[in-house]
């Protein structure tokens, strides 16, 4: 099964830095919290959340965080969801294919959101993210989608990544794989996608 996860956002909310400043104040939440030990510089993977690692809040012999703080790693991934829902001008959504790779789950996912644009005349972008790891930015227009779209490159978007959203766009495309697989060991996350994020735009099945 392949998912993915995408953020996608006006030019004018991009361009604005509402998203990145709202992800970047999360940010500085953790920082702060004293039950948790996240540094500037750190990178957030949602992967690594799940799993509850991270450092532990004193320093001792103790190699990793305890069984309580294990979890406050594991709730940075729900604290994540509930700030992705109010990102300003953004959109979560996913996309999901029973057998098929990656790239076609993206390539589907890009031709759905494109033929929305073709009906009403709009242009956005879309951050998109699948559960192995790769994450790219997509134009999307009013015109016909390309057979092999190409990622978008330079700023504002080297920008935006460096301001957090892709980790944003992970934290998606992590819970919805874990929504959909439905894996014992991470039973908690199941219900997390739908029940954060009730206004992610309708799943696309592949």
């Amino acid at each position: 099964m392949a998912v993915a996860g995408l953020l996608q956002m006006s030019y004018e909310a991009l361009e604005s830095k509402e998203p990145v400043s709202t992800w970047d104040e999360f940010r500085e939440e953790l920082y702060a919290d004293p039950a948790l030990n996240v540094r500037r510089g750190d990178t957030l993977r949602a992967r690594k959340l799940a799993a509850g690692q991270g450092r532990p809040r004193l320093t001792s012999v103790q190699r990793g965080p305890n069984r309580a703080e294990q979890w406050g790693y594991r709730h940075v991934l729900r604290r994540g969801l509930k700030v992705i829902a109010r990102l300003p001008g953004t959109m979560a959504g996913t996309a999901r294919g029973a057998g098929t790779s990656t790239a076609a789950t993206t390539a589907a996912l890009l031709e759905a959101l494109s033929s929305r644009h073709r009906e009403d005349g709009s242009a956005a972008l879309a951050l998109i993210r699948t559960h192995t790891g790769v994450i790219h930015w997509y134009e999307l227009t009013p015109r016909p989608a390309p057979a092999a779209p190409d990622p978008v490159q330079g700023p504002p978007y080297a920008l935006a990544a460096a301001g957090g959203l892709l980790e944003a766009a992970e934290f998606v495309a992590y819970c919805a794989y874990q929504h959909h697989a439905r894996f014992h060991n991470r039973r908690f996350l199941w219900e997390w996608f739908p029940e954060l994020l009730p206004d992610a735009l309708p799943p696309l099945r592949i």
